[in-house]
């Protein structure tokens, strides 16, 4: 074993000093490179998906045609076997079986259908062929369903006014991470060449994500025509607002309290905070414990009946 002496010890150190400086200086010119398109409204946002866009404007007038939408969709595969799938999940369970499109476009119905058509749009965001992001895409595309979930189930039952709008902001509430992690990588590698194998510290990574995200899945939201509610609970899930105690955005607060402390999440949980969180979430929906556990009750296996 080769054994170490001071000189090595101090020469390590050093060595690690300057790499941390290097990316604390890296991690800071990306982030003005980032900030600088949010605020110029330069940062390219992505597109939903020419199909799901279609749909959603074929059911956005008061003549629509199902056997018409259900045609659009066959034209994609993937989404198509999508719908199939969640037709024979548990939140559509029935003795029948839904083989056809058409079928599966009227056993949903036209509100659960513009659910599962931006659901199909943000997965698409969720997905990266880039090994620095597509694991943390797959966790968060977990969450961001847990979270849908939970506020569209706590908005029943509170009678909040937008359950569906709850669903969507739970959804997309956490969008502008991978957006902004791709945004991440494309600067970097301006920056520093496209020969680099260097990255910044995941601490300042999510760091930059997490101050700046929701900014961004709040413009998403709104370049894709959601409803206003959806871009208010992007917006406005990061703090309760006092003020108005039912809004979409402390439903979609309280959800993702919720997700985070079942352990659906992406990151470090703050146990303490959590708590915080929580209690105050309930007192002001007023949100019993029997409730709260009702929300949470096999949430992992919903999850995943929403993604096989």
């Amino acid at each position: 074993m080769r054994e170490t002496t001071p000189e090595t010890r101090r020469s390590a150190l050093i060595a690690l000093q300057g790499e941390v400086a290097l990316t604390r200086e890296m991690a800071t010119r990306v982030e003005e490179s980032v900030l600088a398109a949010i605020e110029n409204n330069a940062l390219e946002l992505p597109t939903m998906p020419m199909v799901a866009a279609r749909a959603l404007a074929m059911l956005g007038r008061d003549d629509f045609s199902f056997p018409q939408i259900a045609s659009l969709i066959e034209t994609d595969p993937i989404v198509a076997a999508r719908l199939i799938r969640l037709t024979h999940s548990a939140a559509f369970a029935s003795l029948s079986r839904f083989d056809s499109v058409l079928t599966c476009v009227t056993r949903v119905g036209a509100e659960d259908l513009r659910l599962f058509l931006v659901e199909t749009a943000v997965h698409h965001v969720l997905e990266s062929r880039d090994s620095c992001i597509a694991q943390m895409c797959r966790d968060l595309w977990q969450h961001s369903l847990a979270v849908a979930i939970v506020s569209r189930d706590l908005a029943c039952a509170v009678h909040a006014l937008h359950p569906d709008s709850s669903y969507l902001g739970g959804l997309l509430h956490d969008v502008g991470r991978p957006v902004l992690a791709a945004t991440l990588l494309d600067a970097e590698q301006r920056l520093m060449g496209k020969r680099t194998q260097r990255w910044i510290m995941p601490s300042a990574w999510l760091a930059i994500i997490s101050g700046k995200h929701r900014s961004v899945g709040a413009a998403i939201a709104r370049k894709w025509n959601l409803p206003d509610p959806v871009a208010h609970a992007i917006r406005d899930s990061s703090d309760y607002d006092t003020g108005n105690r039912f809004s979409t955005g402390n439903v979609v607060l309280l959800a993702d309290t919720l997700a985070k402390r079942e352990g659906i999440f992406i990151g470090p949980i703050n146990a303490e905070e959590i708590e915080q969180r929580l209690s105050m979430g309930k007192q002001l929906l007023g949100v019993d414990d029997a409730l709260i556990e009702r929300l949470v009750t096999d949430l992992g296996n919903r999850v995943a009946g929403r993604i096989n």
